[in-house]
């Protein structure tokens, strides 16, 4: 019996592959609207999904396979006989974006003109976690085997590593998006931001408060201190409370108070960037993410 809602008896698509896929898909383009509600300038910015782009980089593909033997990506990532073709494969497809003539048109404008810049020539920044690091260190050693030889550097891309900041249980903790208590969302409302830090933000100061008076926060284990480090936007500001909170004296002397002003500094920074966010539609992500010149 069919339910009338496009699903199969037993609630499924019937016309499904069996797979995810298509969920995975689909978090591509809500990750989208997070960045496009960054504020980044969308004549100067292309976003694209690789299901979608990834006929543009197959030559640059194809070439890292051939330059990259199955020992050095399995050296490289820990893969063994167990690991899926796709595991083995991934990196050429990390790699590629790399080289600008894998954007021939956003880069180049597609035809080569005088008035337009050779992407095959082009260098590349990519500011990323440590944890990508290892994709890019492959790529430098065979990047002069898919550029001219006139690139000013071989082809080699540059990288700026982001520094992760700490779960909400500290550095031995792990943020997870299967652990709603190890990290704020920006779906997050603002009961759920005040609870869990109040909650479950790791503290580095002392068990009472003649201790915290006398020895005053650990700041380099405190969670909520670690994360205004990275958004409170006035350093004075920042530098007053971490005086305060690592002597136990003044206005931010205690862990409920630098956890109060953590919640604030979060509060409005998640709802600037939902109001931001609730205008980004589908049809803008479309918009975002249509092949064109940026140059």
């Amino acid at each position: 019996e069919n339910s009338g809602d496009g699903t199969g008896a037993n609630g499924l698509d019937p016309n499904r592959t069996g797979d995810n896929l298509d969920y995975f898909a689909n978090l591509t383009t809500e990750n989208a609207k997070d960045i496009i509600a960054c504020d980044f300038i969308p004549d100067k910015t292309f976003l694209f999904s690789d299901l979608d782009y990834v006929g543009r980089m197959y030559p640059n593909i194809v070439r890292i396979w051939k330059a990259v033997t199955v020992n050095q990506v399995n050296g490289v990532f820990g893969f063994d006989s167990s690991a899926n073709i796709g595991k083995t494969a991934f990196p050429a497809i990390q790699a590629a974006p790399s080289f600008g003539s894998s954007f021939p048109n956003v880069l180049g404008g597609g035809n080569g003109g005088s008035d337009v810049a050779n992407p095959a020539t082009l260098a590349c920044l990519i500011p990323c976690a440590i944890d990508q690091d290892p994709y890019f260190r492959l790529t430098r050693d065979i990047a002069h085997k898919l550029v001219p030889s006139h690139h000013p550097l071989q082809g080699k891309p540059s990288l700026i590593h982001s520094k992760f900041f700490p779960p909400l249980q500290g550095a031995q903790g792990k943020m997870s998006s299967s652990d709603a208590n190890s990290a704020i969302f920006l779906t997050d409302t603002f009961e759920d931001i005040e609870r869990k830090i109040k909650q479950h933000a790791f503290s580095g100061g002392q068990d009472t408060k003649k201790k915290q008076e006398e020895l005053g926060a650990n700041l380099d284990v405190d969670v909520s201190y670690q994360w205004l480090r990275f958004f409170l936007e006035d350093d004075d500001e920042l530098i007053r409370i971490g005086k305060e909170y690592g002597s136990g004296s003044g206005e931010h002397w205690s862990t409920g108070k630098v956890k109060a002003k953590l919640v604030a500094v979060l509060k409005d920074l998640v709802e600037e960037h939902q109001e931001r966010r609730n205008a980004v539609t589908d049809e803008v992500v479309k918009q975002w993410m249509t092949e064109r010149c940026i140059l």
